[in-house]
């Protein structure tokens, strides 16, 4: 059984996303449908970009995701379908995609009308276009070279990269979850490879935090900086919420000190 892995900014008190799931079941009844989130806030194509890249590797090969973020419909933003490492996309090519890199090794427009719902309005096509595509994929009808002609590149949105100094390394916020987590643009990888971390302060001017393991590692109440499952360093606070109790907001800088 094909799952088909859909990720919104629909929200949960519309119709949208049921629409959308009805167009695909209709075409591929037996798929098996997962809900990422509907939960964008509207029209945040960074945001999708961002947790569509810290979840689709953790899919078995052959899922079909089914992404739409899409504040362009109806404009000439192109529709398109791609693989990356025997997984498959199907959405806007706004930026939606611009962080799966070099992964990506096929990139198609969706031309064929064929493929698609008999009636297509100007504002729905996450039911009209990418449902239908999306679920003909699943079911094995048609391969993504046969969706229309291929591309050479997608829309990206630009990875906010860190600076790197001697004895410092200077990241910002990328994304806050509903726990009130901070998920900064900061590398595990990067900063080890670079520096000896053992006596590291995060640096939250003017509050300055320990890097540690795990929440339990910091007192109930008081927050820490740790290495998410991500692999990104991320602000928390142990049993709370810090971006409230921290007044923490998006693209705010964050430091690593050695």
């Amino acid at each position: 059984m094909i799952t088909i892995a859909f990720l919104t900014d629909f929200g949960d008190q519309d119709w949208y996303a049921a629409a959308m799931k009805g167009a695909v079941l209709s075409i591929c009844p037996s798929c098996n449908i997962v809900d990422i989130t509907h939960a964008i806030k509207p029209g945040n194509i960074s945001a999708g970009a961002f947790i569509l890249s810290q979840c689709w590797q953790d899919f078995p090969i052959g899922t079909v995701f089914l992404a739409v973020v899409d504040p362009g419909v109806g404009s000439d933003r192109l529709p398109v379908a791609l693989e990356a490492e025997g997984r498959l996309f199907v959405g806007p090519d706004n930026g939606l995609f611009g962080w799966l890199g070099d992964q990506v090794t096929c990139c198609h427009r969706i031309a064929n009308a064929y493929l698609f719902r008999e009636v297509v309005t100007h504002t729905f096509h996450g039911r009209d276009i990418f449902g239908p595509v999306a679920a003909r994929l699943a079911k094995g009808e048609i391969k993504v070279s046969e969706v229309g002609p291929e591309i050479s590149g997608l829309v990206t949105v630009p990875w906010p990269e860190p600076i790197y100094d001697d004895d410092e390394a200077h990241g910002r916020i990328l994304y806050i979850d509903h726990y009130g987590n901070a998920i900064t643009n900061l590398r595990q990888d990067e900063l080890k490879g670079r520096y000896k971390l053992a006596n590291a302060v995060i640096s939250l001017h003017p509050r300055r935090l320990s890097l540690l393991k795990a929440f339990s590692d910091a007192p109930q109440g008081q927050p820490l900086a740790y290495f998410g499952s991500g692999g990104l360093l991320e602000i928390a606070v142990n049993g709370g919420n810090a971006a409230q109790l921290l007044d923490l907001r998006l693209d705010q800088h964050v430091e690593v000190v050695l």
